[in-house]
């Protein structure tokens, strides 16, 4: 009997030694929680592996109850995560932007950047955060076609492909949304100062018309996500900067991923004295980013956002005020005590739902609020803004027998009330008043995507939207000034032909059409009244990109070369001080060459003291120049006729270059360099701003210790060369009574910063 209980014992143990665990999973991609399929699911320390399904579902057995498994997909970073065999997972995974090409991105469609077509770019944290991390000059300008200028942080101003840059103030003609909710004002304005760079993820820049899908705006898209918590990362991280010219931050962040909810909460403070005299700026941010997954079919996000800021407008000035002084503000903008007193709140919630592996939605509801306290150099404006909107969009998957086909559908809103004063500013406070408007703003669009597969590799895409636009005024102190002013209904189409030839080409060509709605301030003649006649600028684009990736896909290149005609250019014509009208009197010619290129000499995961080594390249060629220009005067007879002439603000040749290192203790750096040519100042083409250099590089250390903290610390110089320039220009800037026109903003000389962040791992 005794041998009969051994021989059973042991036998019920060698079944317990056999016995195996089933761990099951879902791959999903962090931002937009879209199943991965095609992932690489690897017990740690063994053979043993299996492959995502459709739904990116994953099922693999294991001997152990617990314990590692290594996820990588191309595309994507690698991540090694814990399991047991008692909880399904719902991993998910951040897009890499090293993998050269094969990143996938949302801006036409779900795809491949190689298998995109049209311009787009990709910008991760890494790169948005270059620097010293308050400024989004370096990223942007590293991007072939786009320009971001800033000389103070209160003043900064984004073009695409020319589109934007004779903007006065704030950003126009390029649509931006934050989490699929528009920054971008009803009225077409945007400002970057209403959120915190070191909050944000995830960028992809549209070059060139994207109306079809996007609504107005002739120069492209910027779509931001904030960052999100790497999955199984709970953190508390507490980080702090000092810098040159009074430049100070701290901020608090929270990180936090589970199976079933992804949380980051940030809050920051960051405080600038100036390199220029007026010219501090203080802000505070608040930002909170939920993705909560209540099924394997659904997705809810939450967004809360709120930004202060205090800022100073130091003022353009003239080139003798330059050479004299070029730290000095304007004397006006002294004076008068120019500046802007601005508190942001954005709250959006979304939704999206897999009703099957072929049909989906995403809907978005939000609404966006602020005021603003505005002294200006010739007027003092209380303004108050609060805008409700969505967004929704379908997306089917038709496995037609012939011509396989994917649907996007779906449609945006947006309705904007505010209330703007307006008072002559004596010295920084209210005189008396001048004006007393309300506005109420409606935009809507209405947009249908089909991508079709003509044969392999080869795809079809048709867009159209159908966009429409209307300003209703109420004016208390002049209501003969009040009305309605309704643009004509805009109908952009878009046409774009795919093949994928082998991984080292992909053509693509498209044919899109975009426009740009005037602004408030845009559509008034001098008097005040509604320009009745002034509609909205249309601009036609032809493409080509070739697009591939070389050794091991190592190497990676994007080129561009498009033809972009505009007409019924809004040209603004000063007529006195503060005093600016628009008339649709201009046709432009942008043509250019666009091509980016990167090169990882060392990949990311290969053996050695240097585990990273990334070098990147743009360089832009632009031909712009005035089709057919006339300004004409208040009875729309020709005064001056520019036709010919150089597109103002564009400069022929921009080039950036980077290089980037990581290395097995920790330590980092980059190297950013910046060329920007000579530009026309005027339309006359008569004053030119200089040419000039910009070299910037940046050092630290990132390593965790004691198991449980991280800690990184760094120091960076910016305008290492102390080139004396302008980023931000007036241009076509007047000088009355024979005074010489103010076109520069100088941007900072030679400047430091030393930054250190300690990371609790939680």
């Amino acid at each position: 009997m005794r041998f009969i209980f051994l021989l059973a014992m042991l036998l019920s143990l060698q079944v317990v030694q056999a016995q195996e665990y089933v761990v099951k999973g879902h791959i999903y991609d962090l931002q937009n929680h879209n199943p991965i399929i095609g992932s690489v699911v690897k017990i740690v320390g063994t053979d043993v592996y299996t492959i995502s399904d459709q739904r990116g579902y994953f099922e693999i057995k294991s001997k152990e109850q617990s314990g590692e498994l290594h996820i990588s997909m191309l595309g994507y970073k690698s991540q090694t995560i814990t399991y047991t065999d008692e909880k399904e997972l719902y991993v998910q995974l951040t897009t890499d932007a090293q993998a050269l090409g094969e990143v996938v991105i949302s801006a036409f469609g779900d795809k491949t950047n190689k298998e995109t077509a049209g311009a787009v770019s990709v910008l991760d944290g890494k790169s948005l955060k270059q620097g010293s991390g308050v400024s989004l000059q370096t990223s942007f300008n590293s991007v072939p076609g786009v320009k971001l200028d800033q000389s103070s942080l209160g003043e900064s101003r984004i073009s695409i492909r020319g589109s934007g840059i004779r903007a006065g103030w704030g950003i126009r003609n390029v649509k931006i949304y934050v989490n699929e909710i528009p920054l971008t004002e009803a009225d077409g304005t945007s400002r970057l100062e209403g959120i915190d760079i070191n909050n944000l993820g995830w960028a992809e820049i549209i070059r060139g018309p994207a109306s079809s899908i996007y609504g107005s705006g002739t120069g492209g898209v910027v779509n931001f996500n904030l960052e999100r918590a790497e999955y199984q990362e709970h953190s508390l991280e507490s980080s702090g900067l000092i810098g040159s010219f009074g430049l100070k931050r701290s901020a608090l962040t929270y990180r936090s991923s589970s199976d079933k909810m992804n949380s980051y909460v940030s809050y920051g403070w960051q405080q600038y004295d100036g390199y220029r005299e007026h010219s501090f700026d203080k802000r505070n941010f608040l930002a909170a980013n939920f993705q909560i997954f209540p099924s394997e079919k659904q997705l809810v996000t939450v967004l809360i956002n709120r930004t202060s800021q205090d800022t100073e407008i130091p003022g353009a000035l003239t080139q003798s005020q330059m050479e004299q002084d070029r730290k000095q503000a304007s004397p006006t903008n002294l004076d008068k005590k120019a500046g802007r007193v601005q508190n942001w709140t954005r709250i959006g919630l979304g939704h999206k739902y897999w009703f099957d592996e072929n049909f989906s939605n995403a809907t978005s509801l939000y609404t966006y609020f602020y005021d603003l306290n505005h002294p200006l150099a010739y007027a003092y404006i209380r303004n108050y803004y609060q805008s409700i909107g969505g967004r929704t969009k379908f997306d089917y998957k038709a496995d037609f027998s012939v011509l396989p086909t994917k649907f996007i559908f779906g449609a945006e809103f947006n309705q904007a009330n505010s209330k703007g004063t307006q008072y002559v500013n004596n010295q920084g406070k209210e005189g008396d008043i001048n004006s007393n408007v309300d506005y109420k703003d409606i935009v809507y669009s209405l947009f249908l995507q089909t991508e079709s597969t003509l044969w392999k590799d080869a795809t079809l895409t048709l867009g159209l939207s159908y966009n429409s636009t209307n300003y209703d005024f109420t004016d208390y102190l002049n209501p003969e000034k009040s009305g309605i002013k309704d643009f004509k209904a805009q109908v952009t189409p878009r046409i774009a032909l795919s093949h994928n030839f082998v991984s080292y080409l992909s053509l693509h060509g498209s044919i899109s059409t975009g426009f740009y709605a005037p602004t408030h301030s845009e559509i008034q003649n001098a008097n005040g009244t509604i320009n009745e006649q002034l509609q909205s600028q249309e601009a036609t684009n032809y493409e080509i990109n070739a697009k591939g990736s070389l050794f091991d896909s190592r190497f990676a290149y994007d080129l561009a070369l498009f033809s972009m005609d505009m007409t019924g250019e809004l040209i603004g014509q000063t007529v006195s001080q503060g005093v600016t009208i628009y008339h649709n009197s201009g046709k432009t010619k942008h043509t250019g060459i666009e091509l980016a290129m990167n090169y990882l000499p060392i990949a990311i995961g290969e053996h050695g003291f240097i585990t990273e080594l990334k070098m990147s390249t743009a360089v832009s060629y632009s031909h712009f120049t005035f089709k057919d220009y006339k300004v004409l005067g208040e009875d729309n007879s020709i005064v001056t006729d520019y036709s010919g002439n150089k597109l103002t603000g564009i400069a022929p040749w921009t080039a950036s270059a980077g290089i980037d290192m990581e290395t097995i203790p920790g330590f980092y750096a980059n190297l950013n360099y910046y060329f920007n040519d000579q530009f026309p100042l005027n339309d006359l083409n008569s004053d030119y701003n200089k040419a000039y250099h910009v070299l910037n590089a940046k050092m630290g250390y990132r390593q965790i210790v004691l198991k449980q903290l991280e800690l990184h610390g760094y120091v960076g110089v910016d305008n290492i060369t102390n080139s004396k320039y302008s980023s931000l220009t007036a241009l076509n800037a007047t000088g009355f009574n024979g005074a010489q026109p103010a076109y520069f903003n100088p941007s900072p000389t030679t400047n430091m910063y030393v930054g250190l962040g300690v990371k609790y791992l939680l």
